[in-house]
Parts: structure tokens; C-alpha cells; sequence
């Protein structure tokens, strides 16, 4: 009876040798890669940091609204004479006061016409003083009985005819001299020029356009409130507000004018704040992210330092389970270095103040 024997695998020796250098290997690169993730562990607990405790205070309440700025008064300042320009006294950006020139016409026919007025309103005074002794003659002879009612009656209105002549040529004097006094267009308040439309040699007329002058201060910013916002009104009173060309800068106004009716359209309320510019920063035409005051209340505070401000958002870092987490927050109110945070924030909270560049989402702190 044959009986079958297992025979193990053979296997050379330098093979065997070879499999046993393969294992060792990949056991000793095993411990090495477990080290090097254990030394990159360490080092990333080497951020430091600073922090403060997010309070709550009382702040004002506010509704964010957005609007735009405008200027207080703006005006086309037209000619209100006839004649060609002699010099342009004033270029775009140009701040003048009230009453200044901007545009000088050629004089010379408007003051040939006011001396002929003046000369005719003289002769029309004499002949008047002249129908007056005549008249005061016409009386006492037709008292006297020495003319009748007929001759008397052409006497007096001989007087009362000259007496409206002379009237008629003082108003068409000082018309001329008004004609010579609009030769110099003056500015009707203190404002900048926006634009200047004509040059020396150009014709104008009484209507024609020469500058726009617009008032830098103060200066408007419409606002449009929704109409389901529109009960804040009642009670409110300043606006805080900023701008893109000054980040992180806030501008202070009051809430002045409220339009009478709800736009159709859009479904909004037009409101105007009046905004002090005595620096003239503020330019019309900016874009501005304001908040209606609208009351106080109860609101989590951060100093300034501590938020991060990007083109579009605010973020903070806060502290938590000795990690770094990267929030974003929506802000209201600023004051004294200190901002409320309308969402994104709770009061005993520990956010990053003041920034370092090091910081990142997840990062451990120390």
C-alpha cells in the first residue's frame, strides 16, 4: 500500500534571505512614517494667540438698509444773459463760494445798451417834472376859471402819461443794467463744480447750461427701506454707515426727510439722512451699507481687532476646544473701538484679538 508524504515548498536560501530584508524593510519604514506624522502633530500646537471674551452690552438696535449718497443741492447753472464768452473762470473739481464768477461775457454791448437805457430814463424824468408844473399850472387856471373842464382834463393826462413813461423807461434802465451785471455768472451757493459746458469764444443765450455746481457739504444718503421694515421709522434718528472706498470706517448722519408714498415697483420707501462732509471724503454717487438706529438693546460686543474685514464679508476666529474655528459674523453698530455683532457670535465666547497672519481654520492654539 503506497502511502502519500506532504512535501514541504522548497525554498533556496538566497531567496529566503531576501524575503526576510523585504519585511524588516517595510516593518522599519512603518515606524519611521508613524514618527515623522507624530513630529508634524507637534508642530502644528505652535500657534499663539490672544484672546478676549465676547461680552453683551447694550447697543443700539438697528435696520441694515442700503442706499446712495447724493448731493444737498445740485443746480445747472444757466446763463440768464446773451452774448459770447469772454473767459471761463472755473475747471471740473473747482471749489468756490457762494457769489463767485465762473463765466465772464463780453460787456461791451450790454453796456452800450445801459447807458442808452440810463440816458432815456433821464429824459423821461425831465419831461415828467415838466407835465408835473404844467399840471400844477392846468389846476390853478381852471380854479381861477380861466380854462375849461376839456383843457384841464387833456392837462392831467398829459401829466399822468408822462409820469408812466418815466416809470416805463427807469424799469427798462435797470433791466439793462441787470443784462450788464449777468454778464458775470456767479455761483448761487458753495458748491464743487462737477462740469463746466462752455469756452471762450462760444454764444450763449439765457438758457444755456455753463456749469453744474454741486453742494459737497453736507450731503445726502437715500436710503431705501422695504416695505415691511417700514414701522422702524417711527423712533428712528441716526444712521451709521460705510462706504467701500474707506473699509472699516463708519460715517455718522441723521434721518431728515421720508418720502410721502411706497414705491410701486420696487415696494420700497425712499428716506434721505443729512451726512456732515466738512473734509469733502465723502463723494456723490458712493454706495453706502448703513444701519437705522432704531432703539437699544442687549447685543454681544468685540473690540474692532478682533474681525477680519474682506470685500464682501467679516469673519472672526474663535477659540474653542483649543482650536481655531474661522466664523463668519454679520456686524452692526461701531463705538469706542467696540462692535456689536448682530449674528454669528454668543456672549461668553473667546475670539482672537488682535490678528496675526498665522491664523487659520482649524489650527491649534496654545
Amino acid at each position: 500500500m503506497n502511502k502519500s508524504h506532504h512535501v514541504p515548498p522548497f525554498f533556496p536560501l538566497p531567496l529566503l534571505a531576501v524575503a526576510v530584508a523585504i519585511a524588516t524593510s517595510g516593518s522599519a519604514c512603518h515606524h519611521a512614517g508613524a514618527a515623522e506624522r507624530l513630529g508634524h502633530g507637534d508642530a502644528e500646537a505652535s500657534v499663539a494667540v490672544t484672546t478676549v471674551e465676547v461680552t453683551s452690552r447694550e447697543v443700539a438696535q438697528t435696520q441694515a438698509l442700503t442706499g446712495t449718497l447724493t448731493p444737498n443741492r445740485k443746480s445747472d447753472v444757466a446763463a440768464d444773459a446773451t452774448g459770447k464768452v469772454a473767459a471761463t473762470l472755473v475747471e471740473r473739481g473747482g471749489v468756490v463760494q457762494s457769489g463767485a464768477p465762473l463765466v465772464r461775457l463780453d460787456r461791451r454791448s450790454a453796456s452800450l445798451v445801459e447807458e442808452e437805457a440810463s440816458a432815456q430814463a433821464g429824459a423821461a424824468r425831465a419831461q415828467q417834472a415838466l407835465a408835473d408844473r404844467e399840471c400844477t399850472r392846468a389846476d390853478k387856471l381852471w380854479a381861477d376859471g380861466a380854462i375849461n373842464g376839456a383843457e384841464h382834463d387833456r392837462a392831467r393826462a398829459q401829466c399822468d402819461a408822462s409820469r408812466l413813461q418815466a416809470t416805463a423807461a427807469a424799469a427798462r434802465a435797470r433791466l439793462a443794467g441787470k443784462n450788464l451785471g449777468d454778464a458775470v455768472v456767479r455761483a448761487p451757493f458753495k458748491g464743487m463744480v462737477a462740469e463746466r459746458y462752455v469756452s471762450e469764444g462760444e454764444y450763449v443765450r439765457p438758457d444755456t447750461r455753463v456749469v453744474t455746481l454741486v453742494e459737497l457739504d453736507p450731503l445726502r444718503l437715500e436710503l431705501s427701506v422695504p416695505e415691511a421694515a417700514i414701522h422702524v421709522l417711527q423712533g428712528a434718528g441716526g444712521v451709521q454707515f460705510q462706504v467701500g472706498a474707506f473699509p472699516g470706517e463708519t460715517f455718522q448722519g441723521k434721518l431728515r426727510y421720508v418720502g410721502p408714498a411706497v414705491r410701486r415697483q420696487s415696494r420700497d420707501l425712499l428716506v434721505e439722512a443729512v451726512v456732515a462732509n466738512k473734509d469733502r471724503r465723502l463723494l456723490p454717487g458712493m454706495f453706502a451699507t448703513a444701519q437705522l438706529v432704531t432703539g437699544t438693546g442687549a447685543q454681544p460686543v468685540i473690540p474692532e481687532t478682533a474681525v477680519k474685514h474682506d470685500s464682501e464679508v467679516d469673519r472672526v476666529y474663535v477659540v474653542a476646544g483649543g482650536r481655531i474655528e474661522e466664523r463668519l459674523v454679520a456686524l452692526g453698530a461701531r463705538q469706542g473701538g467696540s462692535i456689536a455683532v448682530l449674528s454669528g457670535l454668543r456672549a461668553g465666547e473667546r475670539v482672537v484679538a488682535p490678528l496675526s497672519p498665522e491664523l487659520r481654520d482649524g489650527a491649534r492654539v496654545r
